[in-house]
């Protein structure tokens, strides 16, 4: 079988398509279109920047992502699932729009929040793919460094926005579930992501640059949602442009071409510790403020995981003996090799 231009032999992906990158060239000026109209008045129908520039480049994206993954095996099963969530994504905005647009109460939760909250599942499974296929050496200890962050970020979203605005919502139980299930699922995607970076000693190429800052620009506008949700403050949305934009960088992140360095990084030094020891002095601080001031019972259980995942990770990480990679375990149990005679 022959492989398609812009691919060698082994399915590693070179270079895209001229055709895609005059696609994401267009999208980058409609999301520039769609800012403009939220941020800036502009004439024309408001629906015309909230809703048809929004969803037509959400549905583009996901198809770019559909495409990437028929394009060239390396990555396939991850594009598709990726692709297949964007189009879940694009699909419940569209439906949301044709029911309840111009709507002045519109239902909360709907219909369209299963189709979005399905794209979480599927983009954690598609990172997980990422990572076999692109990811040479996992390293549980370097790991857990992203996880580390992602509890401590958790913690954090929990005192400054979730409880204080949940005790004020005036959402019932079910809804105020759904409508923190976003932040909450973001997070969880960033430390997954951070999780990456460290695996990559922090040098990640483009493609999970991309990722990383998509996940990033989707949590940050799900989590300024969420608190107007939870006010039931009703606006014209002028950040829908922010989704759209994440769209994009999952879409840009598909066919980035790899960066020719993807040997494993062995890590040493401060940056071997300085993520894990930031992370153990910002969760032990949040524990002896809880001593003196008052702190959730998430906050407390939260940081606490953190101190018990950096202490194991620091376990994890001990230097060994060289070349001996067995279980400490085993090579305790096992006698000494005897000297050689004379």
């Amino acid at each position: 079988m022959v492989a398609p231009p812009g691919v060698d032999p082994q399915g590693q992906l070179l270079q895209r398509p001229r055709s895609v990158g005059y696609a994401l060239a267009v999208m980058v000026v409609l999301i520039m279109v769609e800012a403009l109209g939220e941020v800036v008045p502009l004439s024309g129908p408001g629906s015309l920047y909230q809703v048809w520039l929004h969803d037509g480049v959400v549905l583009a994206a996901a198809a770019l992502m559909l495409l990437r993954s028929a394009y060239e095996p390396t990555g396939r099963a991850a594009w598709l699932l990726m692709g297949v969530a964007t189009a879940l994504w694009g699909a419940g905005s569209v439906a949301w729009s044709l029911a309840y647009d111009g709507t002045a109460t519109p239902p909360f939760p709907s219909f369209a929040d299963v189709t979005w909250l399905l794209w979480y599942p599927l983009v954690a499974a598609g990172i997980a793919l990422l990572i076999r296929t692109h990811v040479r050496r996992f390293e549980l200890h370097r790991w857990l460094d992203g996880v580390a962050v992602m509890l401590l970020v958790l913690a954090a979203g929990f005192a400054i926005v979730i409880e204080p605005v949940s005790h004020e919502a005036d959402l019932g139980t079910f809804a105020t579930v759904v409508d923190f299930s976003y932040p909450v699922l973001d997070l969880l995607l960033i430390g997954a992501i951070l999780g990456v970076y460290g695996l990559l000693g922090w040098r990640p190429d483009r493609m999970w640059l991309l990722l990383g800052l998509g996940v990033v620009a989707s949590a940050s506008v799900d989590a300024v949602f969420a608190v107007q949700a939870a006010h039931r403050l009703v606006d014209d949305h002028p950040y829908d442009f922010v989704w759209t934009l994440a769209a994009f960088l999952l879409a840009a992140a598909a066919w980035a071409t790899p960066s020719g360095d993807d040997e494993h990084l062995e890590v040493t030094g401060v940056r071997a510790i300085a993520l894990v020891l930031v992370a153990q002095a910002v969760a032990a601080g949040i524990q002896v403020y809880a001593l003196f001031g008052e702190l959730g019972r998430s906050e407390r259980i939260v940081t606490l995981l953190v101190l018990i995942l950096t202490s194991v990770q620091i376990v994890l990480a001990r230097p060994r003996p060289s070349g001996d990679t067995r279980p400490d375990a085993q090579r305790e149990a096992d006698p000494p090799a005897p000297r050689p005679a004379g």
